[in-house]
């Protein structure tokens, strides 16, 4: 390199693609164990919901502001604790985060929010990017499925990053729902209940 500020540049480069694909290798070998029908949750019976979603954010934070959006988390002051896989549900929110950053770069921002409704936690993130296609929003949780307009784009992803969230979801009793509308963005909700049980 011929300056300090190159140098950052490239430094930069191979951090954001290291955690790319860190998380893509993550991702398959998570899959594969599921697939295969091995037991990879470990759940505790007192988690903070808060404190997790917090961290998932945090974790986020380089790569939201790598791809110049902007990221704000809505989380209540308190709430009881769950019986979750804490890891499992960081990388729930992570992956819907990363789907954000993706596929909805356009809308510059994401929004990620928590709350309780009765006995359910509902984790909710965010976008105003393109939306969804209704004809496709039924089969964007299938693996390896990529919508016909991210087909068409230079955008690389596996195709299994919502497919592991339904799954993670699934594992605690709960789901993943989307709701969009093209040009209007989308959101993407965990729900789960918080005592683990369906």
């Amino acid at each position: 390199t011929k300056s300090p500020e190159q140098a950052h540049e490239y430094a930069e480069l191979i951090w954001r693609e290291s955690v790319r694909l860190g998380r893509l290798i993550d991702n398959v070998l998570d899959f594969a164990k599921m697939e295969r029908g091995m037991d990879v949750y470990e759940f505790s019976e007192d988690v903070d919901v808060i404190e997790t979603v917090a961290r998932a954010v945090e974790l986020s934070g380089r790569r939201v502001a790598a791809a110049e959006m902007t990221m704000t988390s809505v989380l209540p002051e308190d709430m009881p604790p769950a019986r979750l896989d804490a890891n499992a549900f960081t990388l729930a929110v992570m992956n819907l985060i990363d789907n954000a950053v993706k596929y909805a770069v356009d809308g510059k921002k994401i929004e990620v929010s928590l709350r309780l409704d009765g006995s359910i936690i509902v984790l909710a993130v965010r976008d105003w990017g393109p939306g969804i296609d209704p004809e496709e929003q039924h089969r964007i949780f299938e693996r390896f499925y990529r919508a016909k307009s991210i087909r068409l784009k230079p955008i690389r992803g596996s195709g299994i990053g919502l497919a592991l969230v339904q799954h993670i979801a699934r594992a605690h009793g709960g789901e993943v729902t989307v709701s969009s509308k093209p040009n209007e963005g989308s959101t993407f909700s965990i729900l789960l209940p918080i005592d683990g049980k369906k």
